[in-house]
């Protein structure tokens, strides 16, 4: 059952990844690289909200389900959701001063009451139901955007923006007659301590996140400010082919924290975990090598004359990235241990390396700096995670 979950998710994942792919390539072709850097620093804006978000209606919820029931968390995650959105928000209008309050609260909150559907199938270990979600929601939202753009004849972004919330919205509504069996099995209420032991478990998971966020996209913001926005778009596609490579470990990863979590027996998780690590990564170099087969001049041709350095970024972003399809594994181990100071010091030693190298590489060598600043965030933060990992198994003796 355990590799049978991986393969559906890995299919679904792979579908998700076409479907993403199909959503940049649009994006550029529709508005360019300055257009398709407006749509990547607003996702990055409402990604940082939903992290904050999370703490309530995140991975706790996975990791609670299993053990309180979703009816005990339902009104706290919806609840902290919603707040959440309203404040993050507002913090964004006031200190940097966003101009586009209204569509980033409803991008926000629709996306993070989706995911705390989404956690509820993990924690149930309903892939199945997880993967179909995860498949409507960027299908949705392609298709409610290109409604938007040839049925309206909207030009301008907005079409991406109102096909965003769409899609999120029929898919939200959807996914709750799913989780409703849920809910209806036990008697809906608040419990402060639920409340309390989410909270807990979700803040310092969410810290851990909020950290390798910004070790995924500060780079962004540095770009922004010493190249520019153009070159915020060019990163970003530059980011999305290279993240691609995770369809494997993200794959394997949600099988393995969704099993992890419903186990007690230590050494058999440390089995799961080396044996999924391995096959992270050699299926991720297998697709790394096929990335790199493909000559410059076809991603020129997919995303449009802008974007001829897109290899050249790939090239560059590749060792980082393969760092992470290995350590990822060993991340959702620790996280399923509830051992989340591991994964906070990861993320920081990631951050501390992104800071620091992107004010001398950034403005020294530009778009090559920040993906050589990308690489060494990700492998010095996954080499942390590993060495503490086996450190704790010699201590085990297992």
């Amino acid at each position: 059952m355990y590799l049978q979950n991986i393969i559906k998710t890995f299919f679904s994942k792979t579908v998700i990844l076409l479907l993403n792919f199909l959503m940049v390539v649009l994006t550029t072709h529709l508005w360019g690289a300055e257009g398709r850097g407006v749509i990547s620093i607003l996702i990055a804006d409402m990604a940082i909200i939903s992290i904050f978000n999370n703490i309530i209606g995140g991975s706790s919820i996975t990791y609670l389900t299993p053990k309180r029931g979703f009816a005990q968390l339902l009104i706290p995650a919806y609840t902290w959701v919603f707040f959440s959105t309203l404040a993050g928000v507002f913090l964004f209008s006031v200190i940097l001063n966003h101009d586009s309050f209204l569509f980033l609260a409803a991008l926000t909150l629709l996306t993070s009451l989706m995911n705390v559907n989404l956690q509820v199938f993990v924690g149930k270990e309903n892939i199945k139901l997880y993967n179909l979600f995860t498949i409507l929601v960027p299908a949705f939202i392609i298709g409610f955007t290109l409604f938007f753009k040839y049925f309206f004849h909207i030009l301008t972004i907005n079409a991406y923006i109102y096909g965003y919330m769409s899609g999120q919205f029929v898919v939200f509504v959807l996914s709750w007659f799913s989780v409703r069996p849920y809910v209806s099995d036990q008697k809906m209420r608040f419990s402060m301590g639920t409340f309390n032991e989410a909270f807990h478990y979700g803040w310092r998971n969410e810290m851990s996140n909020f950290l390798q966020f910004l070790n995924y996209r500060l780079s962004y913001y540095f770009i922004l400010y010493y190249i520019g926005l153009k070159s915020v778009g060019l990163f970003s596609v530059g980011i999305a082919i290279s993240e691609a490579i995770w369809v494997i470990c993200r794959s394997i990863s949600t099988v393995q924290f969704a099993k992890l979590i419903n186990t007690e027996d230590l050494k058999l998780s440390i089995q799961i975990t080396q044996k999924s690590a391995r096959v992270s990564i050699i299926a991720s170099l297998f697709f790394v090598i096929i990335f790199l087969c493909i000559p410059s001049i076809f991603y020129k041709f997919i995303f449009g004359k802008e974007f001829t350095e897109v290899k050249m970024l790939f090239i560059f972003l590749t060792p980082g990235v393969l760092s992470l399809a290995f350590s990822n594994i060993y991340g959702h181990f620790f996280a399923a241990r509830n051992e989340l100071r591991v994964l906070i010091v990861k993320s920081f030693v990631g951050l501390v390396s992104t800071v620091i190298l992107s004010v001398f590489f950034i403005p020294l060598w530009g778009l090559k700096g920040a993906c050589i600043v990308t690489s060494i965030s990700y492998i010095s933060s996954s080499a942390y995670l590993i060495f503490i990992f086996y450190k704790n198994k010699l201590a085990l003796r297992l």
